[in-house]
């Protein structure tokens, strides 16, 4: 058990080493970009003077560079364990080739199964996020009252566990190597970086196919305006076939932010809130959160 947890957190390490440079890059570029005020969905808002930076800061280095040593070492030997993993080499062809009825397909095979189908669950995943049983946990997400690439790192935990965790653990569970996820791991940091960030890129034709950040803006608007529309991480096109899409010609999302004056400002507020509220009962669930039946195609 041992040598399987060093192996794993060796692994990690390799992995959350380069996302240091990744955070450094992207303040870099989208600080370039606030220049052109042309180029911005909310010109004159940059990120830097943004009230929740110092929330977001939190979520970044608590989240997304401390927290994974301890969450995915977990879920992966547990993964390791339930598929009879137990060596050091055997966690170390594991990451290199998977377990599972994928397996035995190549890397790029495994790569673009894995980008579809992870995008796919995540669409999903963050549909149920936007019910009244489960919003408490997303709503954090949902707080940023100026939505800027570093409101992208702001999710609570159990939203974490219960959405990113459990995708790749479905992954591994199926056979998708471990080495094709951390392959993606620097897309999966830009690319949510970019649909939050502060510029009015729809890529016309395209917005029906990829995420863009208008796309995802209208996403973090009020509820009867993009707010229980937009779910996809990566692919529009889930949204489109599944009649959540919204993006209304030649219009810019304005208001962002949770209805809820009580909703803490602060990172420790925000971790406790989900555990304060009372379960919501059917007569208050449609008041309680977002209702994706409301989407405008």
């Amino acid at each position: 058990m041992i040598d399987v947890t060093v192996a794993v957190f060796s692994k990690v390490f390799e992995i959350y080493t380069h996302e240091i440079p990744i955070l450094i890059g992207l303040a870099l570029i989208f600080t370039g970009l606030t220049i052109f005020e042309s180029q911005t969905s909310t010109p004159g808002k940059v990120w830097w003077r943004n009230p929740g930076l110092p929330t977001d800061i939190c979520y970044a280095l608590i989240h997304a560079v401390v927290g994974p040593y301890f969450r995915i070492p977990a879920l992966i030997v547990l993964a390791l364990l339930l598929n009879g993993v137990m060596t050091g080499d055997e966690v170390t062809q594991y990451f290199k080739n998977g377990r599972g009825p994928l397996s035995g397909l190549s890397f790029w095979w495994q790569a673009l199964i894995y980008l579809l189908l992870a995008d796919f669950l995540s669409y999903w995943i963050h549909r149920g996020f936007h019910t009244a049983a489960m919003w408490r946990y997303h709503a954090a997400h949902h707080s940023s009252e100026q939505v800027d690439w570093t409101s992208s790192y702001r999710f609570h935990p159990v939203n974490l566990m219960l959405q990113h965790s459990l995708v790749g653990v479905i992954m591994v569970h199926i056979g998708i190597a471990p080495e094709v996820m951390v392959f993606f791991l620097p897309w999966d940091i830009l690319s949510a970086a970019f649909v939050h960030a502060n510029v009015n890129w729809t890529f016309g034709p395209v917005k029906y196919i990829l995420a863009t950040p208008v796309f995802h803006r209208w996403h973090h608007g009020p509820v009867n305006e993009g707010g229980s529309s937009n779910f996809a991480p990566t692919f529009a096109f889930w949204d489109v076939l599944f009649g959540t899409f919204y993006m209304p010609e030649g219009r810019l999302p304005q208001e962002f932010g949770v209805d809820d004056h009580h909703f803490p400002k602060s990172y420790l507020g925000q971790l406790i809130y989900p555990f304060t509220q009372k379960a919501p009962t059917a007569a208050s669930a449609d008041a309680a959160s977002p209702d994706v039946a409301g989407a405008t195609p």
